[in-house]
């Protein structure tokens, strides 16, 4: 069962933090699995795409939406760690990143 994919991996190949009010998800954050994130007109763009199952790393055929958050939906947005979900290439960060 080497190489197969079934959980959220198959829809991007990076980890995303998302920093949201409490109002949009009780603990502030909400993380996604994407290939890229865009930005337009304020609105934060994950977009990715189901691989088949044996797809791991492979540009999806057909790249989708995997979530939009509005403007006032969303605070910041990072490539986030798989193992505490903290900043991967932030240095300092009081209160998130400490290294």
């Amino acid at each position: 069962m080497e190489g197969i994919m079934s959980g959220t991996e198959r829809y991007g190949r990076y980890y995303w933090c998302i920093k949201v009010p409490k109002t949009v998800s009780q603990n502030g954050e909400i993380y996604v699995m994407a290939d890229e994130v865009k930005f337009e007109n304020g609105t934060a763009v994950f977009i990715g795409g189901s691989r088949g199952r044996k797809q791991e790393g492979a540009t999806p055929k057909t790249p989708q939406v995997v979530l939009a958050l509005n403007p006032r939906s969303w605070t910041a947005v990072y490539a986030a760690s798989v193992i505490d979900g903290s900043a991967i290439a932030v240095e300092h960060w009081k209160g998130e990143v400490e290294r």
